[in-house]
């Protein structure tokens, strides 16, 4: 029994057969919702992992596959958001029509009843123009089937109580099951999410020290360079050791879903021995160590603290030399390191009086200076601020955190 589902449905054999059948042995439609910049990475992940991978832009890589397939993508993907699952689609150009189709979509087959819903709606170039009415028909039709099914009915999500000590971000991201309406052309396409909370939530940054860089975008930093593990790497100004962390994971090939629970878990058409499996094929595939030696710095006490819980959380503080030092202070040679990456997400923009121009003039002379042969990437708030560093030649990757622009230079020293 999955833990949540109501015993009705559970315990039903018919039901049971027709799960197996309809959800666990069909091959699905699977839409990875990714920042447009990843794409290419994204793919790149999922062509790893065994599926063909097609990307549709926008911001959608798609691949087919079954659920187990699903599983995998969740549990092993670094740079994603999230993982939907796009179901049949189908013509509606009035209303009734939408909610009579939307009524034939076996929802109880997918969702826990128990699990409040919610809808996003987006609708282009079609009959029916208001998404309100597209998601009221939608919401219609799903209750309709369930109670003629004869199970729970799901409720509409409504945003919980927001204690003080709650982020937000925390409380936007309580349990609720999203069902994305896109009514394009009169035609209908409905995809729910399988993930939960947003796949940079790997479970091990519970603490931060304020503006924390997102974990997918550390591991699209890492692919970006190259970053296979085998050469030292240095984090220079490491905060709550996101881009630490995420190098160890990568070094020791550990995946970044093992240590969080997501939505297809709460599923009817959960298989547990499934995950299982997965999640220990996964383990003995990694490595016990990293290969090479990988060092973090930060000149607050305090956050190298909370940046080595961190670690510990992911399980791989001892794969990461924790140092509180100021990085202008550190001289790789004189700690025998050979050449490998430099990474730094210096603060910048309002958090520094002249938005950090002073600041990359000095990281670039202590580079330099310093780390000649080494490869370094390094974040900045802009091109002009990042052309202070007076490197050449650097590439530069343009990216988005928070909706903020980014830049990343990446240079041979």
């Amino acid at each position: 029994m999955i833990e949540g589902v109501p015993s009705g449905m559970s315990e039903n054999k018919a039901y049971q057969r027709h799960l197996k059948r309809v959800v666990v042995g069909a091959v699905h439609r699977w839409s990875v919702v990714v920042p447009p910049e990843f794409e290419s990475l994204c793919r790149r992940e999922l062509e790893t992992l065994g599926l063909a991978a097609a990307g549709s832009g926008e911001g959608i890589v798609e691949f087919s596959g079954k659920l187990r397939d699903c599983y995998a993508a969740n549990l092993h993907l670094r740079t994603a958001s999230r993982v939907f699952c796009s179901l049949d689609p189908f013509r509606a150009g009035i209303a009734e029509e939408l909610r009579h189709k939307a009524s034939a979509v076996p929802w109880e087959l997918w969702l826990n009843p128990r699990i409040p819903v919610r809808l996003e709606v987006h609708v282009r170039h079609s009959r029916i123009e208001h998404e309100g009415l597209v998601g009221e028909m939608v919401l219609s039709g799903l209750r309709k089937r369930f109670r003629e099914r004869g199970f729970p009915v799901p409720d509409e999500w409504r945003p919980p109580p927001v204690p003080a000590e709650v982020s937000p971000e925390d409380a936007r991201d309580s349990w609720r099951q999203r069902i994305y309406v896109h009514l394009r052309n009169n035609h209908c396409v409905i995809s729910l999410d399988t993930s939960g909370h947003h796949l940079h939530k790997r479970g091990y940054r519970l603490r931060h020290g304020g503006a924390p860089l997102r974990e997918t975008i550390a591991a699209a930093v890492l692919y970006r360079v190259g970053w296979n593990g085998s050469l030292p790497l240095v984090d220079g100004m490491c905060g709550a050791g996101t881009l630490a962390i995420e190098a160890a994971l990568m070094a020791r090939n550990l995946p970044p879903g093992l240590t969080r629970p997501f939505l297809f878990q709460h599923w009817p058409s959960y298989g547990k021995a499934t995950w299982e499996y997965l999640c220990r094929k996964a383990r003995e595939g990694s490595l016990e160590r990293k290969p090479g030696p990988l060092v973090a710095l930060d000149r607050d006490p305090d956050v190298i603290e909370t940046a080595r819980e961190n670690a510990s959380r992911a399980g791989v503080a001892d794969d990461v030399l924790w140092e509180c030092r100021d990085f202008f202070s550190f001289r790789p040679g004189e700690r025998g390191l050979r050449p490998g990456l430099l990474l730094l997400n210096p603060p910048y923009g309002r958090r520094l009086r002249d938005g950090g121009e002073s600041l990359y003039r000095e990281l670039g002379a202590h580079l330099r200076e310093h780390f000649r042969g080494w490869q370094a990437a390094v974040l900045a708030p802009s091109l002009p601020v990042a052309g202070r560093m007076k490197i050449h030649p650097m590439r530069f990757w343009k990216i988005e955190h928070g909706g903020l622009p980014v830049v990343v230079g990446m240079a041979r020293i």
